[in-house]
Parts: C-alpha cells; sequence; structure tokens
C-alpha cells in the first residue's frame, strides 16, 4: 500500500502527502490497519470507529488480540505466527469484540510490510457477520428439514428409472418402512425396491410409472411392498421424473408411506 511508504520518507514529505492519503483510506468500506512486530497497533483508518465502536485515538498503541473474542485467541497466535513465519499473506476468520460488547464476524488478511520479523505488518478487516449468520440460518434449515424428513412414517427417495427402481438416495425412514437400513438399499445389485414390490402389482407400476414420465406429469400409486420381517405392507407414492433440459429421463423422485392398519 502507497500509503506504508510515507513511514520510509523525510518528516516534511509525509506531512505534505497524509492529509490526501488519509482522505482516501478514511473512504474505504473496510477497516487499514498497521501493526508493529508485536501487533501493537500503529494506524487504524475510520471505518475501525464504525466496525468496534472504538475512537481512533484509543486504538493507536493497544494490541489487537484486545478487541478478539477469548475463544477465538488462540487461533489468532498461530495465525500470526504463521504470517511471521512465511511473510506471506494470510486470512483469518474471528469473532470481534465492539465496545458495546456486539460480537462481529470478521474476516482480517494480514501481510509483512518486508520479509523480515521486525518489518511492520499491514491488514485489512472487514465485516462478514451477514454471511456468517446465512451460512448459520442454511445449517438450521438444513438440520431442521433432515430432522423432519427422518421422522416421516416413509421414506423420501431418488432413483434410476429402472425395473429394480435401483436407490440414488433414500431416507432414515426406510428402515422402518422396509426392515433394511439405507446401505442396503443404495446402489444394491442383489436387493432393491423393485425386488420387494408384490408380484401381482410389479407390472403396474412400472407401466404408471412410465406413462407419466412420457408425459411428464407426477405419478401416484398404491401397492404391497415386502418388509425384512416376510410381510407385506401397503403403501402410498407419490413422484416425478427428474429431466435433462432435452427432456431425457434422468430418474425419478419422490416419497414412500406405510398406509398399513395400525393393529
Amino acid at each position: 500500500m502507497a500509503v506504508l511508504s510515507l513511514f520510509r520518507r523525510p518528516k516534511k514529505e509525509r506531512s505534505k502527502a497524509l492529509p490526501v492519503l488519509a482522505e482516501v483510506l478514511d473512504s474505504l468500506s473496510d477497516a487499514v490497519l498497521v501493526f508493529t512486530p508485536q501487533l501493537e497497533i500503529r494506524y487504524v483508518n475510520a471505518c475501525w470507529k464504525t466496525l468496534t465502536g472504538y475512537p481512533l485515538k484509543d486504538a493507536i498503541d493497544t494490541c489487537f488480540s484486545d478487541y478478539i473474542h477469548p475463544e477465538d485467541q488462540h487461533n489468532w497466535i498461530a495465525f500470526t505466527q504463521q504470517v511471521h513465519r512465511e511473510h506471506l499473506s494470510q486470512c483469518l476468520w474471528f469473532r470481534l469484540i465492539r465496545k458495546d460488547g456486539e460480537v462481529r464476524w470478521c474476516e482480517i488478511r494480514l501481510q509483512p510490510l518486508h520479509a523480515d520479523q521486525s518489518s511492520l505488518l499491514t491488514a485489512t478487516l472487514c465485516d462478514i457477520t451477514p454471511q456468517v449468520r446465512s451460512d448459520e440460518i442454511r445449517k438450521a434449515t438444513h438440520r431442521s428439514l433432515a430432522g423432519l424428513v427422518n421422522r416421516l412414517s416413509g421414506m423420501l427417495y431418488r432413483g434410476r428409472n429402472d425395473t429394480r427402481w435401483t436407490m440414488e438416495y433414500v431416507s432414515e425412514g426406510c428402515l422402518g418402512l422396509t426392515g433394511y437400513s439405507r446401505d442396503q438399499l443404495l446402489n444394491q445389485t442383489q436387493l432393491s425396491i423393485g425386488a420387494l414390490i408384490h408380484p401381482n402389482d410389479a407390472s403396474r407400476v412400472w407401466e404408471t410409472v412410465q406413462r407419466a414420465l412420457q408425459q411428464q406429469q407426477c405419478f401416484e400409486l398404491y401397492y404391497q411392498l415386502l418388509h425384512a420381517d416376510g410381510q407385506y405392507r401397503q403403501v402410498y407414492e407419490k413422484g416425478q421424473g427428474i429431466y435433462s433440459s432435452t427432456g431425457a429421463v434422468l430418474g425419478i423422485e419422490g416419497v414412500i408411506l406405510n398406509i398399513s392398519p395400525t393393529e
């Protein structure tokens, strides 16, 4: 960065260049920092106050680790040691504690000004809290949906359009529905959903699905499915085809529910 060359210029030259350069740095939406080799702050731009809530003058000569969440201190130490050791730009995500106590997720990119242990270090710091929260929401939503799927009295599936109905994905509900685990049903040659369909229903199931696929419509079926205990269960299935951009059938997906009368 151009601003760092000012530290090597005569004092008079620095005083002339600093006002204009300070305006440029203060206009940035990311915090810009200069550290001593001991990671004490020597310079921060205006974004520092926006990000942390601390006035710029209060940050000078403080240790940057003072602003880092205690649980992330170990990562910070290992991170800075790597920067000193490899003399390369490195990136870290960590939690920063604002002056008002709010915790914000930040990304810092740190690099030495020169390739020696006594060099100043420069850094850019940005708030990534919205991005991290979006990731957390997606993960929580996925866990919630996965839990909902696995609590169904049946199974969700994705499979190939062959007479064996070879499965490429089944939910955990397959165990209650068929008596077989996911590992036993996925991509198996000896065991398949097709082989469990009652012989009196197999042809009708195949023909109904093929007709629906040709018309690119959903299909609904009622048939008997053989459980591992040797008994047949009445099931209801609703599914649809998976198609390529040219309309070719890539497979089928749907849900199979146990509708056998309870005793």
